[in-house]
């Protein structure tokens, strides 16, 4: 009996903020009953609260230094105004990346972005919690569990965090904000998902981290590659990302 060939469906692959972490505050203020140094700076003048009705300014004139500096146990960001607080944010726009219709052997691809922003003493780390795209039926596309490259007669998902040439030219390398020279922000592909023309997928995967503490934005690129073959059954199928941005002490 011959088996007759369905197309595969649709597939919408939707990335949805759910969780929001932010660092517990350590920082200390240098106060007494009559004043409080709410941010200590040694430059020709500065105020971190410039207000009228409509705007609210930080500045800083003629710094004397700029850079990071740390230790151990310390660590200290020179030049302009910086927060007293630590923080770590996450910013993800609402993104549907839709596939469309797959034939076997012709892969389905797409991306999606988003940031990481921070002020830590400490290291963060990004994870994927859902799992690969599932049809109606609960039926899921096999998810690539090891890094491994595009391969026309096996069903595949996967994605990394980096530019990629192979099964097609998308993606980006994490750029770091403001400026892309390794002073500011310390994002990275995490391992499994940094090498370029290579996927992977595990729910439960950190695929992003920081290489050390500091101050600054990482953006981030997310490149998703899917094949089906014709034992693949038809239907929609879909995922719903979630990321978790954690600090980690």
């Amino acid at each position: 009996m011959r088996q007759k060939l369905r197309n595969f469906g649709l597939i919408g692959l939707a990335i949805v903020l759910l969780n929001f972490s932010q660092a517990k505050v350590f920082a200390q203020v240098p106060s007494s009953s009559n004043y409080s140094v709410p941010e200590s700076g040694f430059t020709s003048g500065s105020d971190i609260n410039a207000n009228s009705a409509s705007y609210n300014a930080r500045t800083s004139v003629g710094n004397l230094g700029i850079g990071q500096s740390e230790s151990g146990s310390y660590i200290g960001l020179a030049g302009i105004i910086t927060p007293d607080q630590e923080y770590a944010e996450l910013i993800i726009p609402i993104t549907t990346v839709n596939m469309g219709v797959l034939n076997p052997g012709t892969p389905g691809v797409g991306t999606a972005t988003f940031s990481a922003r921070t002020y830590l003493n400490n290291d963060y780390i990004i994870v994927s919690l859902r799992n690969p795209p599932t049809n109606e039926s609960g039926r899921q596309i096999a998810p690539m569990t090891t890094s491994a490259t595009f391969n026309s007669v096996v069903e595949q998902f996967g994605m990394n965090m980096v530019a990629n040439t192979s099964p097609a030219t998308q993606g980006a390398n994490p750029s770091r904000q403001p400026l892309d020279n390794g002073t500011f922000a310390f994002g990275i592909a995490a391992s499994g998902y940094d090498t370029a023309n290579n996927y992977q997928y595990n729910a439960g995967d950190v695929i992003a981290r920081s290489v050390t503490r500091g101050y600054g934005e990482t953006n981030y690129t997310i490149s998703y590659m899917l094949n089906v073959i014709p034992t693949t059954p038809a239907g929609l199928y879909r995922m719903e990302q979630d990321l978790v941005l954690t600090a980690t002490f």
